[in-house]
């Protein structure tokens, strides 16, 4: 069955209405027949690499981190550049950060570089903690596409680096400008000018 839009809007639309989805549920659905099928083939196209999107990376249960397997680069829990919410305290509602480090997605894919194939090309961003799966697909969604859930994701740049996304020409219309061009190129020129403190271990 070949998935549209219109049909998955409608499919999703109906479940809902009758309170058989949750939005993040819905969300997360759209993202992998919609958005991530679509990003995948323009990936392939563009020969466009990611660690993130590497058969090679993969979550470390212990260590709650993930790591190369070719142990390129440090174990890091940081796919985007976001905060996600820490799952495994239970009393209290505290959020985990690693400022200081690159994130998985603008690191340099070293030689041993194995995409995943289309149905697990998401994988390491998915995970039984659905608040966390949709926080990292939503910035990863913001940072390729320039646009998530119909806004330019300035909140991103700000997050990264307050000077870059003050001095952003575009952050004062963000919203008559509809889509950001610039911020994938932009993050990315940010994390390779200032890298030192992360480890490449090979």
């Amino acid at each position: 069955m070949e998935f549209t839009e219109d049909k998955i809007n409608t499919l999703t639309g109906v479940l809902k209405k009758a309170g058989l989805l949750s939005v993040d549920l819905i969300y997360r659905i759209n993202y992998k027949l919609l958005f991530g099928s679509n990003l995948y083939y323009r990936h392939r196209i563009s020969s466009f690499r990611s660690c993130v999107f590497c058969r090679n990376l993969n979550y470390d249960k212990t260590i709650k981190k993930y790591v190369c397997s070719y142990k390129e680069y440090e174990a890091s829990s940081s796919l985007v550049p976001c905060i996600i919410p820490d799952s495994y305290s239970k009393l209290v509602k505290t959020y985990s950060e690693e400022a200081f480090q690159v994130p998985w997605l603008f690191k340099n894919p070293c030689l041993n570089f194995d995409v995943l194939e289309p149905k697990h090309y998401y994988r390491n961003f998915l995970s039984l903690n659905m608040s966390s799966s949709i926080i990292k697909l939503e910035t990863l969604e913001g940072i390729l596409t320039g646009k998530c859930y119909g806004e330019i994701p300035c909140h991103i740049c700000a997050l990264v680096n307050k000077d870059a996304y003050t001095g952003c020409r575009y952050a004062s219309r963000a919203k008559e400008t509809g889509r950001c061009s610039i911020i994938y190129d932009n993050l990315k020129e940010y994390y390779t000018n200032n890298d030192s403190s992360v480890t490449n271990v090979s």
